[in-house]
This record gives structure tokens, sequence and C-alpha cells, in this order.
């Protein structure tokens, strides 16, 4: 199943075909220059989307998941920057990660 995220400041929406949830970071990953300037916090913030759509468990495969970047995406996003946003669907136990704008 492909899973889009989409991130915004310190918050982030994931979608399915069943469900549709949005998550504000309880503690902020976004800084004044980068959507993602902290790694950790991202990371949780997807774990926790996860884990309330239910695609995270003991006996449930990993998610493919496609992320976009909503903010913060004048001129493109960097190679830095797709990076940490593939290490972040990585980090918070995604088998495969796409990263766009659109």
């Amino acid at each position: 199943m492909k899973i889009c995220v989409e991130i915004y400041a310190n918050r982030m929406i994931l979608t399915s075909d069943e469900h549709s949830i949005s998550v504000n970071a309880s503690e902020p990953f976004t800084t004044t220059r980068l959507l993602v300037g902290h790694f950790e916090p991202a990371v949780n913030c997807l774990k926790e989307c996860l884990q309330q759509a239910g695609f995270t468990g003991f006996f449930k495969r990993a998610p493919k998941l496609h992320i976009i970047a909503r903010e913060k995406t004048e001129g493109g996003l960097s190679e830095v920057e797709e990076r940490c946003m593939r290490e972040v669907g990585l980090a918070a136990g995604a088998r495969d990660v796409d990263v766009s704008t659109s």
C-alpha cells in the first residue's frame, strides 16, 4: 500500500485509501530556513501519524511512503533536503520512500 505524507511547517498529513490523518508535531521540526530542520522530532511526528492510522504493528508489513513537501519549496528541494526527508521516512519504519514537491 502506498501512503502519501504531506509535510507542512510542524505538521504532517497522512493520506491513504482508507485514512486521512493530520498530526501537529509535539516538538517543532521546522526551522526558519528548512521544512525539516530537526530530524528526530520529524521522525517522531511521522511515527505518530503511522501509528494513529494503524499502519505499524508487529504483524504489519512496512509501508511505502510518498513524501510531498508543501512549504519552503521555492526553487525546488536540494539533494540534502530530499535525502533528509527520505531518511525521516525510513527511520519512521517505511520500506521505501520517494520525495517530491507535488
